[in-house]
C-alpha cells in the first residue's frame, strides 16, 4: 500500500507536469498570438534586405482555426521612399494546408481588394528593374539544388481583384495610361496530373466580362482551349486610341469567340479560329459631332496559323457604317484629329533578316447600307452632300494577290445613283488601274453651290448621266468621259473663282430636246511626280468648255466688231418710252448679222420681274395723282409729298415704296406693267421692221413660266439657233 508520503510525491510530480504543459501551452498561444505582429514588424524593419524596397505593413492576421490569413494596408515604396511603387488595402488568403502533404497547393480563397501598382519607364529602364536585378543576385549565389522534387498540382479556388489600378508612365514621351477598376472573380483554376485545366472568367469594370478555358496534356503535349468576350465595352481602348487620334468618346461594345490549339512541340502548327462581332460602335470628334461608327460587323476567322503568317477569313460584313467626312481650311476633319508624332531616328533595318511574307485570304468583304455624310466648309456656304445606302462588295481578297476587284454602288443625295467597278494592282496602284461607273440621274443643284463659288452661276435646275472609264497602264492616263446633261438652267453669273462661261458653252450645245451630250477624252502622262490627275482633268474641262463658249457672242462680236454684250442682250429702264442711241446700235448689229447670217435664227425673249417692276408701276400711279390734285412734282416736293401719303393712308413711319404700294390700285398697277411691256415690245418690232420689213428676228413675249424672270429688269434676251431646227411661231407664240 502507497504511504501518504508517497501520494504526496506522485501528486506533487503531476502538479509539475500539469504547470509544464500549461506553460508550454502559454508560450505557444502567445507565440502563434504574437507571430502575426512580429512578421509584421519583421518585415517592416528588414523589407529592404528581404526585397530590396521599403515594405510597410499595417497589420496581419491569422485564423489557425480556418488557415485564413488577412494583410492590410501593405505598401512598396520606390526607391525615392516616398512613392509606392504596389500595395493594395487588403489581401486574404485562405489555404488547405494538410494538402501540402499530398503535394497539392489548395487555396480556397484568395481575395485583394484595392491593389495599386504604379510602373514607370524611362528609355528602357522600369521602376522594379532594380527588384529584378536583387533576386537574380540572389539566384545566383544560392546553391544549385539538382534534386528532382515531385510537381505539385494547383487547385485555386475564387481568385478575386476587386477595385484595382495599374499605372503606366513612360518618362520619356511624357505619357501615362492609368487602367482603373481593374475588376474579375476566377472561380477555379486546377493544375496537375496527366491532363490539366484551368477555367478563367471575370468582369471587366468598364463594362462586359471575359471567359477562357484552357486543356493540356502533358503526355501527348498538345493543348486546346478558348477565350469568349461578352459585351466587352470597347471604350476601355480609347486611351490608346488617343495616343494617334484625338476622339472624345468611344461607344460600343465586342463579342468575340476564339478557339485555339496545338503541341508544346511543334507550336508553328498552333491553329486559331473564332468570330467576332462589334455592335453600336460610335467614335465622336472633340465637338461631340458623331464621325466614324458601325451599327454592326462581324468577321468570321475560318483558320488561322499565326506562326506560319497564315489566315483565312471566312468572312467581313460591316453593316450601316457612317462617316462624317469634312473639308475644313486645307485639312479634313480626320487630318486635323491625328496626334503629331515627334520625328525618330529610324533604324536601319536593311541587313535584317526579311520577314516572312504574310498568307492572308479573305473569302468575301460586304459593306451594306453605308452613309458618308460629306461637308465642304472651305467655301463662303457650307456645301452638304449624303452617300447614302453604300453597298461594296468584293471576293477572294489575297495579300498575295497582284490584281484586286471592287464593286460599288450608293444614292446620291437620295436622288441620284452610282454604279462602280474598280480593278487594280493593290501594290502599284498606278501601274494597272481599270475603272468603270455609271452615274445616273445627278441633280444638278445639288452642287450649286459648286458652281456659284467657282463660276458664279447659280444652277436652277437640270440633271445629268455621265459614264466614264478610265485605264491606267504604267502610268499613262486614258479616260473616257461621256456626258448627257438635261434640261439644266443655270442663273444670273455673279462672282466666282473662275471666269468660266459654262451657261453659254452649255447653252450652245443644247440639241432640240435641251439635252447636252459631251464626250471629253483625257489623257496625262503620270509617271511624273509632279502630275496632279485633277488638274489633268480641271484643265482638260476648261479648256473644252472654253472652246465652245468663245461662240457664239464672241465669235459673233468679233465678226461684227462689236462688244460681245450688245450681242447678248438689251436692257430697258421702267421709264423708257423711246430706244436709247445704245439700244439703237444693238439693233443694227442684229439686223446686219442677220444678212452676213441667213441661215441663223436669232430669237429676243423679253424677261422681266414683275414683282419688281410694281414697286416703280406703283409709284407712277400715285406720284401722277399727286400732281393732278397738287399740281406739283412730287420729286421736287418730297417733304410735302410725303405729309400727302401718310394723310391718304392714315400710317405713319412706312417708307415712300410702301405708302404708293398701299395706295396704287393693284388692278390699275397691272394695267400699267402690261401697257409698258406692250410698249417696248411695239418699239422692238417697229424699229426691226422699219429698217428690214423681211426680217426673221423673233420678238417673243413675257413667259411667265420662265425661271429667268425673277430679279430680272426689263430686256431682251438673246439667242442663236439654227433656223432649220425651229418650227414657226404662230401670232400667241410672238411679239408681232
Amino acid at each position: 500500500m502507497e504511504t501518504k508520503e508517497g501520494k504526496q510525491k506522485t501528486g506533487k510530480r503531476k502538479r509539475i507536469v500539469l504547470i509544464v504543459l500549461l506553460a508550454l501551452t502559454l508560450i505557444v498561444v502567445v507565440a502563434l498570438a504574437l507571430a502575426p505582429d512580429f512578421i509584421k514588424n519583421y518585415i517592416n524593419k528588414n523589407g529592404a534586405e528581404l526585397s530590396g524596397r521599403t515594405i510597410t505593413i499595417e497589420k496581419i492576421k491569422y485564423n489557425y482555426f480556418t488557415s485564413t490569413l488577412q494583410v492590410f494596408n501593405m505598401a512598396m515604396y520606390e526607391q525615392n521612399n516616398t512613392d509606392v511603387f504596389v500595395g493594395f488595402d487588403t489581401l486574404l488568403l485562405n489555404l488547405k494546408p494538410l494538402r501540402f502533404l499530398k503535394h497539392e497547393i489548395n487555396v480556397q480563397q484568395f481575395q485583394l481588394v484595392n491593389p495599386y501598382s504604379q510602373v514607370i519607364q524611362t528609355d528602357t529602364v522600369f521602376n522594379f528593374s532594380d527588384i529584378i536585378e536583387f533576386f537574380d543576385t540572389e539566384e545566383a549565389e544560392a546553391d544549385e539544388d539538382t534534386t528532382q522534387a515531385k510537381p505539385y498540382r494547383l487547385n485555386l479556388n475564387l481568385l478575386e481583384i476587386k477595385n484595382g489600378t495599374v499605372s503606366y508612365t513612360d518618362t520619356k514621351l511624357n505619357h501615362n495610361v492609368a487602367m482603373e477598376d481593374i475588376s474579375f472573380l476566377i472561380p477555379q483554376i486546377y493544375w496537375g496530373g496527366d491532363e490539366s485545366s484551368a477555367d478563367l472568367a471575370f468582369n471587366v469594370g468598364h463594362g462586359g466580362s471575359i471567359s477562357t478555358g484552357f486543356d493540356y496534356n502533358s503526355k501527348t503535349g498538345n493543348f486546346s482551349g478558348d477565350i469568349k468576350l461578352n459585351k466587352l465595352v470597347l471604350n476601355i481602348a480609347l486611351p490608346y486610341i488617343k495616343e494617334y487620334m484625338q476622339f472624345n468618346k468611344m461607344e460600343g461594345t465586342l463579342d468575340a469567340t476564339a478557339k485555339f490549339n496545338g503541341n508544346e512541340n511543334d507550336l508553328t502548327n498552333f491553329s486559331l479560329s473564332g468570330n467576332a462581332v462589334v455592335d453600336s460602335l460610335m467614335f465622336t470628334d472633340l465637338n461631340d459631332k458623331n464621325v466614324l461608327g458601325v451599327a454592326k460587323a462581324t468577321l468570321d476567322l475560318s483558320h488561322s496559323k499565326p506562326l506560319l503568317y497564315q489566315a483565312e477569313i471566312g468572312k467581313i460584313e460591316i453593316t450601316r457604317p457612317y462617316v462624317y467626312f469634312a473639308l475644313i481650311d486645307s485639312l479634313s476633319n480626320f487630318e486635323k484629329m491625328i496626334v503629331p508624332v515627334e520625328a525618330e531616328t529610324v533604324a536601319d533595318t536593311t541587313e535584317s533578316e526579311e520577314n516572312e511574307p504574310y498568307d492572308i485570304i479573305i473569302d468575301k468583304l460586304v459593306i451594306d447600307d453605308g452613309l458618308i455624310d460629306f461637308s465642304d466648309q472651305r467655301l463662303q456656304e457650307v456645301f452638304n452632300y449624303e452617300l447614302s445606302q453604300v453597298h461594296v462588295d468584293m471576293d477572294s481578297l489575297s495579300l498575295n494577290s497582284n490584281w484586286l476587284e471592287i464593286n460599288s454602288n450608293m444614292k446620291l443625295n437620295k436622288r441620284g445613283n452610282l454604279e462602280a467597278e474598280l480593278g487594280l494592282n493593290p501594290y502599284d496602284p498606278f501601274q494597272h488601274i481599270e475603272l468603270n461607273y455609271v452615274l445616273s440621274d445627278f441633280q444638278l443643284p445639288d452642287i450649286n453651290i459648286y458652281s456659284k463659288h467657282y463660276a458664279g452661276l447659280p444652277i436652277l435646275f437640270g440633271d445629268m448621266y455621265y459614264r466614264n472609264k478610265t485605264s491606267i497602264i504604267n502610268k499613262q492616263l486614258n479616260s473616257e468621259n461621256e456626258l448627257v446633261i438635261r434640261n439644266v438652267e443655270m442663273g444670273r453669273k455673279s462672282g466666282g473663282l473662275y471666269d468660266i462661261p459654262i451657261k453659254l458653252a452649255l447653252f450652245i450645245l443644247k440639241d432640240k430636246n435641251g439635252d447636252v451630250i459631251l464626250d471629253i477624252p483625257v489623257t496625262g502622262d503620270l509617271s511624273d511626280p509632279r502630275t496632279d490627275v485633277g488638274k489633268i482633268v480641271w484643265n482638260t474641262f476648261k479648256g473644252f468648255m472654253g472652246k465652245i463658249a468663245s461662240s457664239p457672242f464672241r465669235a459673233l462680236g468679233n465678226l461684227l466688231g462689236a462688244d460681245p454684250k450688245e450681242l447678248e442682250e438689251i436692257t430697258l429702264a421702267y421709264s423708257d418710252t423711246t430706244l436709247t442711241r445704245k439700244q439703237h446700235r444693238s439693233l443694227d448689229l442684229l439686223l446686219e448679222l442677220e444678212q452676213q447670217k441667213p441661215g441663223l435664227l436669232i430669237e429676243m425673249q423679253y424677261m422681266n420681274d414683275r414683282k419688281l417692276e410694281r414697286i416703280d408701276a406703283a409709284a407712277q400711279l400715285v406720284q401722277d395723282n399727286y400732281t393732278k390734285e397738287t399740281g406739283k412734282n412730287p420729286r421736287r416736293n418730297n417733304k410735302e409729298y410725303l405729309e400727302y401719303l401718310k394723310n391718304e393712308t392714315q400710317r405713319d413711319s412706312l417708307v415712300m415704296q410702301d405708302y404708293e404700294r398701299l395706295l396704287a390700285p393693284e388692278t390699275k398697277v397691272d394695267s400699267v406693267i402690261i401697257s409698258r411691256e406692250n410698249n417696248r415690245i411695239q418699239m422692238v418690232n417697229s424699229y426691226l421692221h422699219e429698217h428690214n420689213d423681211s426680217t426673221t428676228i423673233r420678238v417673243l413675249e413675257y413667259d411667265e413660266d420662265e425661271v429667268l424672270n425673277i430679279g430680272s429688269r426689263p430686256q431682251f434676251k438673246i439667242s442663236y439657233k439654227l433656223a432649220e431646227d425651229e418650227a414657226p411661231l404662230d401670232d400667241s407664240q410672238s411679239g408681232q
